[in-house]
């Protein structure tokens, strides 16, 4: 449990915290972010030495994995390398714990999602690509399979148009990402589309197969603008993803 001086600090900190330079390494921005504890679990490494807040962030920039962090008692850190949004809602914030991300906030969570026909029924839903947290579990990588007369898909909706430089992707965290995880089009458009996106904007593509928790950033030469961004394969088979970013 934390001590009432760290509590009180966190409570005064603003939800961004800028570490200073050190050699060989660029200035950082880290965002603060809450996170239920139950997902703190295998990923998580505490650091041996007592170090302070602003020495937790100088350790996860030094590992290429970390991507969230929290200054536990006493003293250490708290490194994870689970994904989260800026954005990111607990679904239990009584009890959440200051985080801090170095993620830089995104359009995802705003999304609404619809897809091709679910392979699985009742896990691997396409809510999880956007619920803005993901922790390297198969069951967070969502699964659809192709329909009559469209490739396998999935299409965010974000509300309102907005513009769009770039897009994440991240394969699923085991070997059938060599099946699930190729020959996808990326695209952007302003009408609702439902398995044929031929009208949409290319914004990027990925031929793949991809490895198991491949990274796969796409970036247009130009900002695109547009209220859906469709993710769609361009082959026979199912498309398995696990994590999605949009900025």
């Amino acid at each position: 449990m934390y001590s009432s001086v760290l509590w009180a600090c966190m409570a005064l900190c603003a939800c961004e915290i800028l570490l200073p330079p050190v050699e060989g390494e660029d200035l950082t921005a880290w965002r603060r972010v809450l996170v239920e504890s139950s997902w703190f679990k295998e990923s998580v490494i505490r650091t041996p030495k007592n170090l302070s807040l602003i020495s937790c962030g100088l350790v996860c920039m030094r590992h290429d994995w970390c991507n969230l962090w929290r200054h536990d008692e006493p003293s250490a850190c708290l490194l994870t390398s689970l994904f989260v949004s800026v954005s990111y809602q607990p679904s239990q914030p009584d009890g959440a714990l200051p985080c801090y991300t170095g993620r830089k906030p995104e359009f995802t969570t705003r999304a609404a999602i619809t897809s091709s026909v679910h392979y699985h029924a009742n896990i691997k839903q396409g809510s999880n690509l956007v619920d803005g947290i993901y922790s390297s579990d198969i069951y967070d990588a969502s699964i659809v399979d192709q329909e009559s007369g469209a490739f396998a898909w999935f299409l965010l909706d974000f509300g309102d148009i907005i513009p769009i430089s770039e897009v994440i992707l991240v394969a699923q965290p085991n070997i059938n990402s060599y099946h699930y995880f190729r020959d996808i089009e990326v695209r952007v458009g302003n009408t609702q589309a439902s398995g044929n996106f031929a009208s949409y904007l290319m914004l990027g593509s990925f031929t793949g197969p991809g490895d198991p928790e491949q990274i796969v950033i796409l970036r247009p030469a130009t900002p695109l603008f547009g209220r859906y961004v469709s993710i769609q394969r361009t082959t026979d088979g199912m498309l398995q993803i696990a994590h999605v970013e949009v900025r």
